[in-house]
């Protein structure tokens, strides 16, 4: 059964967390209308991270009268929410800035036999603006044609490649990998396939085997929905309804850590999950969750968290919850966790994972708070803090990985990221950035320099320009005159003079630094400093 992939169907938003930063909404409470209306027609569907929707295709595809059918409904119904989304969470406002937005809200549906396939033809539906379905039984040698470079951009709908190896389900391992197939003349799935699988597996190892079967259009977890074994399933009853979120994730929290640890004792994972929560009333809500990895307890309670928030946000249950149900719905090999010599997950990366649990325990959620990436092109705000416990600490995905590299932002400085950031461009210490002759560096409104910069002045000291690179101009919510913003931005390599150095001690390659100044209302102020 593992060796015939399921026909699914796959709904990908690519730049999804971007879209749902320019609404001003989390990305998954903003992802929430789409799958609802995805779930208006196939009740059952995956949600592997926020802009990504797997669901498998037998009986919605029959129901409605063919996969063509189906795709077209689907694609209709995911438009229509986005609109939705959009008109509702801005009104007037974001209707004149959605044409600037359109492209972070695009997205593509495809059908296709295995995930790989029809994530690909999502890919294609994207550049096409219309589903695309590949005929049944003809995945396996429309894949052969595909470049190995897609994989990089379906790393969240296959999930994990070679799962227990430190770094494989990384997006820059995909990318690594893809670079170093193509240098060895592998530059389509059809090449990768007629290889023989002990020579990917000699080279890769477990990654190896995964390419291999991707490569003949295999899934390593198809979405199939068997009945598990009793023993298997939990169910939570309470004895009364329970009004707080809290309590029911609080509740449950056990539970999950039983269910984890009574599977990896028959030294199996569970990689899809269901969860059914009831209310007092009968008002139901059930969702399948996935992760390629497989559960961590903290996985477990992160997918309910945001089911009980989808739930309570959008259906208003009448009454409080009366019964959680997880049912394991389909087990892999626990292949474990591997240590890294370097690079992937440490020893030390648990011991702070456990850390950070027990601190909230004692003192609560809201006491610890870790980063998240949220996206944008200011430095400053690439990462917010959240509450430790709206995050699975212990999952290291494709998903949860950030490649800056990829410009994604459009005007966003190039990588790498800077070390140190200013919170706002008020903390930010003021500058002096001068040309040769000592006067103030200045920028027209076409942005374009009056001089070059020689000088930066910071506080006392008074630095040489090595080099610097830019202007980089910021022009942001020209549509709304209270929040707009327009700032111009330079990367500059700066050394301290020998003679106004106040630490003598410092060598020379200590007094230099890299830096980023930003022009603001006619003042120069220091935005981030390179490490």
């Amino acid at each position: 059964m593992l060796d015939t992939p399921t026909r699914v169907v796959v709904v990908q938003f690519p730049h999804w967390s971007s879209f749902a930063f320019a609404l001003g909404r989390s990305a998954r409470s903003a992802f929430e209308p789409i799958v609802r209306a995805v779930v208006a027609h196939a009740p059952l569907v995956e949600v592997t991270a926020p802009g990504v929707i797997v669901f498998a295709t037998r009986g919605p595809s029959r129901y409605v009268g063919g996969d063509e059918s189906l795709a077209a409904l689907v694609h209709s119904a995911v438009g229509d929410a986005v609109r939705a989304t959009a008109g509702d969470t801005a009104g007037a406002t974001i209707g004149s800035a959605f044409d600037a937005q359109r492209s972070h809200a695009a997205f593509g549906v495809g059908i296709a036999d295995g995930r790989l396939a029809a994530g690909i033809a999502s890919q294609h539906a994207l550049r096409a603006s219309e589903p695309v379905v590949v005929p049944a039984n003809e995945s396996s040698r429309w894949l052969a044609t595909a470049p190995v470079r897609s994989l990089v951009d379906c790393v969240e709908v296959i999930g994990a490649v070679g799962a227990g190896v430190p770094g494989a389900d990384d997006v820059a391992s995909y990318r690594d990998v893809v670079s170093l197939l193509e240098r060895l003349g592998l530059y389509r799935f059809g090449d990768v396939a007629a290889l023989d699988e002990s020579h990917l597996v000699a080279r890769f190892g477990a990654f190896g085997r995964d390419l291999s079967r991707l490569s003949r259009g295999l899934d390593r977890h198809p979405p199939l929905v068997g009945e598990p074994p009793p023993d298997r399933v939990c169910l939570l009853q309470f004895d009364g309804p329970v009004e707080s979120r809290d309590t029911v994730v609080n509740a449950v929290e056990e539970l999950a850590s039983q269910l984890v640890d009574h599977l990896g004792a028959q030294g199996v994972a569970m990689v899809r999950l269901h969860v059914v929560i009831e209310s007092d009333h009968g008002e139901r809500s059930e969702r399948m969750w996935y992760r390629s990895e497989g559960f961590s307890a903290r996985a477990v309670i992160e997918s309910l968290r945001w089911q009980l928030d989808a739930w309570i946000l959008h259906d208003a249950p009448t009454s409080g919850v009366v019964m959680v149900r997880l049912s394991p719905e389909q087990l892999i090999v626990n292949a474990g966790r591997q240590s890294a010599l370097w690079g992937g997950e440490r020893d030390g990366d648990r011991h702070a994972q456990r850390a950070v649990r027990r601190v909230a325990d004692m003192n609560g959620a809201d006491s610890v708070t870790v980063p998240a990436w949220r996206g944008d092109r200011d430095p400053a705000r690439m990462f917010q803090f959240v509450r430790s416990d709206a995050v699975d600490l212990e999952r290291r995905t494709a998903g949860d990985a950030v490649d800056l590299a990829t410009g994604e932002w459009r005007g966003a400085l190039p990588s790498p990221a800077p070390s140190l950031v200013f919170d706002s461009t008020d903390d930010a210490p003021k500058v002096r950035v001068l040309d040769s002759l000592g006067r103030a560096v200045a920028i027209d409104a076409r942005h374009a320099m009056s001089a070059d910069p020689a000088y930066v002045c910071i506080d006392d000291d008074t630095y040489d320009v090595v080099a610097w690179a830019g202007p980089w101009p910021v022009e942001e919510r020209w549509w709304d005159a209270r929040r707009a913003r327009r700032a111009v931005r330079l990367q500059l390599l700066v050394r301290q003079r020998h003679g106004e150095r106040s630490d003598t001690s410092k060598t020379d390659a200590s007094a230099s630094r890299a830096m980023v100044a930003v022009l603001e209302r006619r003042t120069w102020r220091l935005a981030a400093i390179y490490a």
